[in-house]
């Protein structure tokens, strides 16, 4: 289950343990071909962009739309720091919102990994506003996807 707290005023942190080595969850999160069968959202999303220039100053870029073409919206931003396979921080722009600095950790204790992502946002009323937008939820669905995807990668 993924935990969602707001440590600050402009953060959203989501935490959540997934049962496999750091390693293999490093490469879910970094491989193009496996952050494009988990980060969905919510059922009946696809993910047709998924983009990853995995360096520092390297850009990145996701695309979903509806399985039903309804539907569609994209998100960009460029890698900050890499320390493989610990630590990301990157940019993200969401439409015409302002960029938030994203910091995930990933720390593994006994074959299970902790992943910790931390969105800093530019004041409360952007972080509330994305709040409201259930992304929290999306999210958990998706790393509920990634669980069980992660034994068949191993």
């Amino acid at each position: 289950m993924t935990e969602v707290t707001l440590p600050s005023p402009c953060e959203i942190t989501m935490t959540r343990a997934f049962d496999a080595p750091v390693s293999l969850v490093w490469r879910a999160f970094t491989e193009p071909s496996l952050v494009s069968r988990w980060l969905l959202g919510p059922d009946g999303w696809t993910m047709p962009i998924c983009e990853i220039d995995l360096r520092v100053g390297g850009k990145w870029r996701y695309g979903w739309r509806a399985e039903d073409g309804s539907h569609s919206f994209e998100m960009h931003g460029s890698y900050e720091s890499l320390e493989p396979p610990t630590r990301i921080v990157h940019t993200e722009h969401f439409e015409d919102n302002p960029p938030a600095v994203v910091t995930t950790t990933f720390s593994e204790v006994d074959g299970v990994t902790t992943m910790t992502q931390t969105m800093r946002l530019v004041s409360q009323e952007v972080r509330d506003a994305v709040v409201a937008t259930g992304m929290a939820d999306g999210a958990g669905t998706s790393f509920d996807r990634l669980a069980k995807l992660l034994p068949s990668l191993a």
